[in-house]
């Protein structure tokens, strides 16, 4: 009886076994475990890694299939192979339908070659590398933005896709979409140093002239009586001695230079002659000293001068355009280092002249019936334009000129000037030579900001007079300090000048 009850209960206790097990295997159940581990992995594109697990795993589930590979080479070993940038989860589970690990996977730059080639290229600078969501981004400070360049050209080589054969871009952008997206690079790169610069430009022009003129001016006139012939001669004596009058006036034979005059008269005869001569000597001196101050990388221009208008004729009326003329800078730098400046450059001096000026007619009408003419002045100009590259404070001469003109003018009459001393009288000659010498120079420093009281004004030290200097004492300026100097900028010593320090 006792071996049927047994009999019994161990029939019912597999029974109720196995219709559990079937319950099992129709409806599967899943069993997280407490102690799930949660880890951060980076896998470099394009490049494999083995990841060691704690417990064996049996399947494995990826969320971007496009981000990276994964195989299990063993039941405590993975193989992970980056497709394309970017990040994706990974779940582990054990053969008992356990979750053992979440993976956060990020698929990033190769940052360990990449910063052995910015050690290795650029060793003594501090650039920190990093990626994030498929871009890379640089971050630091540098000496120069020549080092930047350098540093951001070759991040681009190693944030660009890896090159291959048409086919097999073909296939992995079917495959794998998501690796040719356009990939970025940030730069968070800064250059140490000064960004400011200052540039002073001197424009030098000596310019010296000699001019020697001899000409004799005459005329004779024999009047004769009415039973003889009248004749006569005269050199450049325009009106021949006469005004308008008729009446003898021999100074119409001068000319604009300076000379000596004779003349005989008789009831007859009229003889008058002027013997010019003339020695010029002549100098001009230009000198331009502009200063102005920029960012690197950013363009300034500088102008000292005026405009002169110019009458345009047009069916409608006339409208006025303005000239320029004065000293000009333009200049465009961009600091290459704590101590290397390069410089585009554009110089310009400019004045008016009335050796060629124009005069215009206007075709309009005055109140007083003549017509009305406009006087158009020339412009010398001395303009240079260059590309340099200068250390701080360093002086270059971008241009330079040196000339040398001669000229030679001889009118004679033929025949009767070339006779020896008589001849002088028919002839006139003049000699002109000129020099000019021109040197542009310039010298870049690269500015700070200064404090407000080591500034100091060309206005500090003009003081208006008061009624009792001026009335009085004759005098045009008065004493002590200019009250109306800010008293930020405080008082400096010297009389002149705008200076930094």
């Amino acid at each position: 009886m006792k071996s049927k009850c047994r009999v019994g209960a161990t029939v019912l206790v597999l029974g109720m076994m196995l219709s559990g097990l079937a319950a099992a295997q129709a409806t599967p159940a899943v069993v997280a475990t407490p102690a799930a581990n949660t880890s951060d992995v980076q896998v470099p594109i394009y490049k494999s890694r083995v990841l060691t697990t704690r417990t064996a795993v049996k399947r494995i589930s990826v969320g971007n299939p496009e981000i990276a590979d994964i195989l299990i080479t063993s039941p405590t070993q993975l193989y992970l192979l980056g497709r394309s940038l970017g990040s994706t989860n990974v779940l582990l589970w054990d053969s008992g339908n356990r979750l053992i690990d979440s993976l956060d996977l990020e698929v990033v730059h190769d940052l360990g070659g990449l910063k052995s080639k910015l050690h290795q290229v650029l060793p003594n600078e501090s650039i920190e590398v990093f990626s994030a969501q498929g871009a890379l981004v640089l971050r630091g400070q540098v000496s120069s933005a020549a080092v930047m360049d350098s540093a951001l050209r070759l991040a681009q080589s190693y944030s660009e896709p890896a090159p291959g054969t048409a086919a097999e871009q073909g296939a992995m952008a079917q495959a794998s979409p998501a690796a040719q997206r356009p990939l970025q690079l940030i730069n968070l790169l800064s250059v140490g140093g000064s960004q400011q610069v200052m540039l002073e430009v001197k424009v030098a022009e000596m310019q010296r002239n000699l001019f020697k003129n001899l000409n004799v001016r005459f005329n004779a006139l024999d009047f004769g009586s009415s039973g003889r012939w009248s004749g006569g001669g005269f050199n450049n004596g325009a009106g021949l001695g006469f005004d308008e009058d008729g009446l003898v006036n021999p100074t119409t034979l001068f000319g604009d230079g300076t000379g000596i005059f004779g003349q005989f008269l008789s009831d007859n005869f009229l003889f008058n002659v002027v013997l010019e001569a003339a020695k010029d000597n002549g100098s001009a001196k230009v000198l331009a000293e502009p200063t102005l101050t920029t960012l690197t990388g950013q363009q300034a221009e500088f102008i000292s001068g005026g405009e002169f208008p110019v009458p345009i004729t047009e069916d409608d009326g006339i409208t006025i355009e303005f000239k320029e003329f004065g000293v000009g800078v333009k200049f465009l730098p961009v600091v290459l280092d704590s101590g290397r400046i390069n410089l585009n450059l554009n110089v310009s001096v400019s004045e008016l002249s009335n050796a060629n000026s124009l005069v215009l007619d206007t075709g309009l009408e005055s109140i007083l019936g003549n017509g009305v003419s406009q006087v158009i002045p020339s412009l010398t100009k001395r303009s240079a334009q260059s590309t340099v590259e200068l250390g701080n404070g360093q002086t270059i001469a971008i241009a330079g000129l040196i000339s040398q003109n001669t000229r030679d003018f001889v009118s004679r009459f033929p025949g009767l000037g070339d006779v020896p001393v008589l001849g002088q009288l028919f002839r006139s000659q003049q000699f002109i030579h000129g020099e000019t010498e021109l040197v542009i120079l310039v010298t870049p420093h690269l500015a700070q900001p200064v404090d407000a009281k080591t500034v100091r004004l060309p206005t500090e030290h003009f003081v208006e007079p008061s009624d009792a200097e001026f009335y009085l004492l004759g005098k045009t300026k008065g004493r002590g300090v200019d009250r109306a100097v800010p008293v930020s900028l405080g008082i400096s010593e010297g009389r002149f000048g705008h200076d930094l320090k």
